[in-house]
């Protein structure tokens, strides 16, 4: 991966951005816990075509504030001898495919306090994502890098985030499920180890078995198709619906309206975020263009 400056931005920032210290330790594995979880289709294309991605420096603003806030929580915690901080675990799993040699999952985890056995996690979030209860994503990597911790000799009896709430406003503090404070502690369920052992190797499949790779709608961060009533003289529509029927019908219980627009459902994670659409190697994402 190639990182350019096309904000030309001076030369210190611009290295402050694109600077990767990931795996500085330089353990050997097949794959991470955050891979694992996330498209086994974009996780290929990246091995595939990895060095072809070229992304500007500026676009890292939130993983370089994200890394510089975990690095000042190691460092404030260097002499805290009831937690262990920044630890990469690694675990052997059976290969999908027979006749394979066996797969080595990595893990690294934030901080463990040894006291009441807890697992966290420091992430720094919008507010909408804990309106939304939105924790599937961090459920699966805490309890897969529970596992790893449990495979080397660790006991977990509890997995939380630790959310550093970036965009949080006082004035919505109030607001039903809207979090109280910038700072949340969120607990989070632990699995079973066998719950855990059956997602492992399900991902594995996904990521290394015969299988067909595409990237579910929920990994495309869909925004499903919708159909706004619109009134002639009026910009805003007047109600936005997900079917066409519901469009109609409440068309005419509110005796309002004129027309009805279709608003095609929208991948963003294939339009601004993800590379390999827009240098032609994904036919995922050239089908849904030609469509």
């Amino acid at each position: 991966m190639k990182f350019t400056n096309d904000q030309q931005l001076p030369s210190a920032l611009h290295q402050f951005l694109s600077w990767n210290d990931y795996n500085m330790g330089g353990e050997r594995f097949d794959i991470s816990c955050t891979k694992l979880i996330d498209s086994p289709q974009i996780a290929q294309y990246w091995r595939d075509h990895g060095r072809d991605v070229s992304e500007d420096s500026a676009t890292r603003l939130y993983s370089a504030m994200g890394s510089g806030i975990h690095s000042r929580f190691e460092s404030a915690n260097a002499s805290n001898a009831g937690v262990m901080l920044e630890k990469r675990f690694l675990g052997t799993f059976p290969h999908p495919l027979e006749g394979q040699d066996p797969v080595v999952v990595s893990g690294q985890i934030d901080v463990y306090e040894f006291a009441t056995k807890t697992l966290a996690d420091l992430k720094t979030v919008s507010a909408w994502k804990l309106v939304n209860k939105d924790i599937k994503s961090w459920t699966q990597q805490l309890n897969i890098c529970a596992l790893l911790m449990q495979m080397n000799g660790f006991e977990v009896e509890k997995l939380q985030i630790y959310a550093l709430v970036r965009d949080w406003t006082k004035m919505r503090s109030g607001e039903k499920d809207y979090p109280g404070t910038n700072i949340q502690v969120v607990d989070i369920p632990l699995w079973s180890k066998a719950e855990q052992e059956d997602f492992v190797a399900e991902r594995l499949n996904l990521h290394m078995g015969d299988v067909e790779r595409v990237c579910t709608d929920s990994e495309r961060w869909a925004k499903p198709a919708s159909f706004a009533v619109k009134a002639k003289g009026r910009k805003r529509a007047l109600r936005v619906l997900p079917s066409k029927e519901k469009a109609e019908s409440w068309m005419q219980s509110q005796g309002k309206g004129d027309s009805i627009e279709e608003r095609p459902a929208t991948y963003v994670r294939c339009e601004g975020y993800c590379p390999f659409g827009k240098m032609g190697v994904c036919t995922q994402y050239n089908t849904t263009q030609e469509g």
